[in-house]
């Protein structure tokens, strides 16, 4: 049976964990190991049953973790080819054993226990950044976190998901009378920056999204309120939704079962 659980999102650490209850792997890894465990027990997933970390890009929230949890134990780790090639330095500090990494390529389908995965393009401040799409028996899961803009390919495989995870991390007003000087400002709001509030919103418009659940992952504590986020979703959609709170876990709800 599919288990499913946003262990942490936010600025603080990421990660998601997708398990059949033999096997199971990480959607990024920005936790220590003591605390991905502690996380993982939460939803009764043993640490030793992490075969992968499948890694969204290279910032620290996101991939802190993975050659800590790879040093540890045998898991795989895939990057994407053009993270590890023009962000050497970045991604030589995970300390990764070699042995255990897989570059990858997006739409390069990847096979792990009864699971299937490809990544997917995203537009990042972090070179080779990358979503990911899940499969696993009829069931379609989709990670869509830090980009700046979506794109019609990423509305056409959030239309075949049934279970999206997608980045709702600035409400605009709030960035726009905050605290952050204007170039991390523009940087959050630009191309190669997050999505806001209204961004994820629209894009589950335009995709045709008619899945069970979307979890709303990512939102910055400086420059989005969850209520906020909330009240809109509530106004636009009508698929049943979780705001993920920074530094909480969420497992499952029970219409997506």
């Amino acid at each position: 049976m599919l288990q499913y659980a946003v262990l942490g999102s936010g600025s603080s650490g990421n990660s998601y964990v997708f398990s059949d209850g033999t096997v199971s792997f990480l959607i990024d890894q920005g936790y220590s190991v003591v605390e991905l465990k502690r996380r993982l027990e939460r939803f009764c997933i043993g640490l030793e049953t992490v075969q992968a970390v499948f890694v969204t890009h290279l910032h620290p929230d996101h991939a802190k973790g993975v050659g800590i949890l790879c040093r540890r134990q045998p898991a795989g780790a895939y990057i994407s080819s053009r993270s590890m090639l023009e962000q050497p330095d970045q991604f030589a500090k995970l300390g990764i054993p070699l042995q255990q990494v897989f570059p990858v390529e997006p739409f390069e389908v990847v096979e792990i226990g009864p699971f299937s995965l490809f990544c997917f393009a995203t537009s990042h401040d972090s070179a080779g950044s990358v979503g990911w799409f899940i499969t696993y028996e009829d069931q379609n899961l989709m990670v869509l976190t830090d980009t700046g803009f979506t794109t019609v390919e990423h509305k056409q495989l959030a239309k075949d998901a049934n279970i999206l995870f997608l980045e709702a991390n600035y409400d605009k007003r709030m960035l726009e009378t905050g605290p952050y000087p204007l170039y991390l400002k523009r940087r959050i709001d630009g191309s190669h920056g997050h999505l806001s509030n209204e961004q994820a919103l629209l894009f589950l418009k335009d995709s045709g999204f008619a899945g069970n659940h979307i979890y709303f992952i990512h939102l910055s504590d400086v420059n989005n309120d969850p209520a906020l986020l909330e009240k809109a979703a509530r106004r636009t959609i009508q698929t049943p939704f979780t705001v993920c709170h920074k530094n909480q876990w969420y497992g499952p709800q029970p219409e997506a079962l």
